[in-house]
Formats: C-alpha cells, structure tokens, sequence
C-alpha cells in the first residue's frame, strides 16, 4: 500500500472515531437520562439547566442562545442531535452559562495560561527522560544505572499534587515564616487573566515557577524508565549483539540500530500525552488557582455548564485524533514497514 493511501485510509478512518466519540457524547449526556426518566424530556440535564437560570434575567441571553444553537424546541432525536454534530463540527459551541460569554472566547482568554504551564511541563520531562533513560541503559547493571533507576521510581510513584504541596510547605511557606524570605510565592493571588505588562509576566513566571518544579520532579520519572526500558530490551536483540560482534562500539551501535527501533514507540506514547497540553491537570490547577482550561472545566462540569463541557470534551478528542494522524504519519515516514503490515 502506497504511503498516501495508507495516511489517506488513518485519516478517513480517525475522522469516523471523532464522529462516532461526538456522538456517543451527545446520547449518553442527554439521550439517557431521558431514556432512564421513561421518555420524559424534563430529565434531559440541559433543559434542567435551562429551568435553573430561566427566572433570572442576567441569564436571557444564554437562554435564547442555547435554543438557537442546540435547537432545544425540536425533538431530541435526530434533529437536536444533527444540530449538535453541526455545531461541534463548526465550532459553534454557544455561550457560557455562568459567565455569558462565547465559550471559544473564555477559552481563548485561558488557553496561554494553559499552554506557559503545560508545555514546558510536558516536554521537558519527555527531553529528560530520553537522554536520562538511553544514559541508564548505556550503563545498564552499573551504579549510575542503578541510581537513575530509583530516582525514576521515585519520582513515578510520587502524586504530582503531593510534590507540589511539599514545595510549597517546604520553598514557599517555611522559609516565609522562618527567615522572612519569599523563594516561592504561595497560592494566595494567581495571576490576573490577561497579561498587560512587564511585570505581571514577571509575577506570572515566578507564581508558575513552583508548578514547574514540582512537574519536572513527578513527571520525569516515568519517562527516564519507560525510554530506559525499552532501549534495553532492544539492546538484548540479536541484531544489536550481532552488530557488537561485528565490531561496531557501542555508541554507533545504538545510535544507528536501537533508537531507529525505539522511536516507533516512542512517537506513539508522545501521541497520547500531547493533547494533554490542552486539558491540563485539574488537581494542580485548583491547587494552585491556575487560571487555566481544566479548572475551568471544572467549574463547568461542578455548574453543568453545557456548551463549555462539550467544547472541553470534542476539542480534547479532536486533538488526541489529530495527535494520533500525526503520529502515524511521522511513523510512515520512519519506518515503511507499518503501512504494508510487516
């Protein structure tokens, strides 16, 4: 199969996976609680909603929005579902119930917050685990492998919220009240939305900068002994020690047989963690009164703030979809075997 037609077929087929996950949001959310309540459409969670704000005025805007978006006056199936894949499909998620403002617009405001964070806190870790989990392997059954190891375990088995409490106690708290220093800032003011200069981009590094901290810590571990593990099982592959016994050093020998066999997997466990830039982690948010997209989900999943739960949802399966396209077409690129199937 040629490249284009098998990247073509992913697409295709990862396309149907978004339509279907779309869906099935759609009927668990709001066609089964109907289906449990007999049919009766007072149970749909989004006309309760509806009921909740209809006799306060501040919320008439959203009201009549929602009907216009979602078509809440026509029947449930199929017409309220065909308006709620169109309006997935188009972005056109409504209006925010609590704050009455377009949901992509409240998203736009915090999604830098998100991305300043969560990008360096997932990458970096991905950078260190790599040349920190080939350096392990290189020197597999020795004391530095073995060091590495631990601390990997360590830092895997360890919350990143636990982390981030004791940096806070230990970095923030204690040597405020100790020695009335100020190392890190405590979680008391999180940044204003909407950076306006110099120095709140200041004040909104050095409040990130525990976050960052206890990230690196907690999340390096995991991937120092994943990558370590998998450039050692290849280095136990006849095709390695063929290439040592061939006369090749040892770093050639890694360089040009085991990584090109490690990155398949590689790519893959990285399509599955970098849509989680978007999504954040809720825990660390509250923790720390991050103004971010997971908190905010949440205050919309705690309010059951519809349209806001749907975009958080579809756009969050929409980048795992295009995560996992991209991943394929870079392991096309790699490693030609995998579109033929051998």
């Amino acid at each position: 199969m040629g490249a284009g037609k098998f990247i073509a077929r992913t697409g295709l087929r990862l396309l149907a996976t978004y339509i279907a996950v779309v869906m099935v949001y759609f009927i668990v959310v709001r066609v089964l609680p109907v289906l449990a309540a007999g049919g009766d459409l007072n149970a749909d969670p989004l006309l309760a909603a509806l009921r909740r704000t209809a006799e306060d005025p501040r919320f008439t805007f959203w009201i009549d929005e929602a009907i216009r978006t979602y078509g809440l006056d026509r029947p449930l199936i199929p017409d309220q579902l065909f308006r709620y894949m169109r309006s997935v499909l188009t972005f056109q998620y409504g209006v925010s119930v609590y704050t009455q403002q377009p949901v992509l617009d409240e998203i736009a405001i915090r999604l830098p917050y998100t991305l300043s964070f969560y990008t360096i806190a997932t990458i970096i870790p991905i950078i260190i685990g790599y040349y920190l989990g080939i350096l392990s392997a290189k020197h597999r059954g020795g004391a530095l492998d073995s060091v590495i190891v631990q601390l990997s375990v360590v830092s895997r088995i360890l919350p990143g919220w636990l982390v981030l409490l004791l940096i806070y106690y230990g970095l923030a708290y204690l040597p405020r009240v100790l020695w009335g220093l100020q190392i890190f800032p405590l979680p008391v003011k999180p940044p204003e939305i909407g950076i306006r200069d110099w120095e709140q981009f200041r004040y909104l590094l050095w409040y990130m900068s525990p976050m960052l901290l206890a990230a690196l810590l907690a999340w390096s571990g995991g991937w120092i002994y994943y990558i370590r593990q998998l450039v050692v099982s290849e280095m136990g592959q006849d095709y390695y020690i063929t290439a040592l016994a061939k006369g090749l050093d040892e770093r050639t020998a890694l360089s040009k047989h085991v990584i090109p066999n490690v990155r398949p997997p590689l790519v893959m466990s990285l399509a599955y963690t970098i849509p989680d830039i978007f999504g954040g982690s809720i825990i660390f948010e509250i923790i720390c009164n991050w103004p971010g997209i997971a908190s905010f989900s949440y205050v919309a999943l705690q309010t059951w703030d519809f349209p806001v739960m749907s975009a958080f949802f579809t756009i969050s399966a929409m980048l795992n979809l295009v995560s996992l396209f991209v991943a394929e077409v870079i392991l096309v690129a790699i490693d030609p075997r995998i579109r033929t199937g051998r």
